[in-house]
């Protein structure tokens, strides 16, 4: 009797351009995605203390404090900050350069988008160097701890300083490392943090904090 072989899928599926255009159809759910990728669910606001949700600003891309209406902007410090170019172009741009291995040219995107040769071939350059960045987790022995950063200010110092802003470090020994800024420095903050960046299979050392 002839033993049945197990047929194994050899290629992991292609992420296609239908799946992309259903997942992210307009604008708003683009900075929906940016927005819940950079904070948690809920933020310990900077400016009322409240531990808030924070609910999207009719006309602008930023999220208010439901309780004293301060705003954060999920686009800050990254490749869409302040770029008039909608960022479903933007990640269009970013679908097409992950899934061409042999590259693609600025012109390509000119011709697919309708934007500029000049804002083309910016959008390739930033989009490039961030898909040269090394986002592999962390593994082996990884050191975490946090701290908090600030010029000169008067008052209190140490932990819950006002003024300071908290910074959170990871490293792995003998090999890279990494520096985020965070909205505080809680455990419901901090350990998502190192679940999604950490291997489980890894040693981690820090402080009984």
């Amino acid at each position: 009797m002839a033993k049945k072989r197990k047929q194994t899928k050899s290629k992991m599926e292609k992420f296609t351009l239908k799946q992309f255009l259903e997942m992210f159809p307009n604008d708003d759910v683009c900075l929906d995605y940016i927005r819940n990728k950079k904070y948690p669910e809920r933020i310990d606001c900077p400016e009322c203390k409240h531990n808030a949700l924070f609910h999207r600003v009719k006309g602008r891309k930023s999220y208010a404090c439901d309780f004293c209406g301060f705003q954060i902007s999920p686009t800050a410090n990254t490749i869409f900050h302040k770029s008039r170019t909608p960022l479903t172009t933007w990640f269009y741009v970013i679908y097409l350069m992950a899934q061409t291995r042999g590259g693609i040219s600025a012109k390509q995107i000119q011709r697919e988008t309708g934007v500029t040769y000049k804002t083309a071939w910016r959008m390739c350059k930033q989009v490039r160097q961030c898909l040269d960045e090394n986002y592999s987790p962390f593994t082996g022995e990884v050191e975490v701890d946090e701290s908090y950063f600030s010029g000169r200010c008067k008052g209190k110092r140490g932990r819950g300083a006002e003024g300071k802003t908290a910074v959170l470090g990871i490293v792995e020994r003998n090999g890279k490392l990494e520096a985020r800024t965070i909205p505080n420095a809680k455990g419901k903050t901090i350990l998502p943090i190192v679940s999604n960046n950490i291997t489980k299979q890894a040693t981690v050392y820090t402080d009984e904090y």
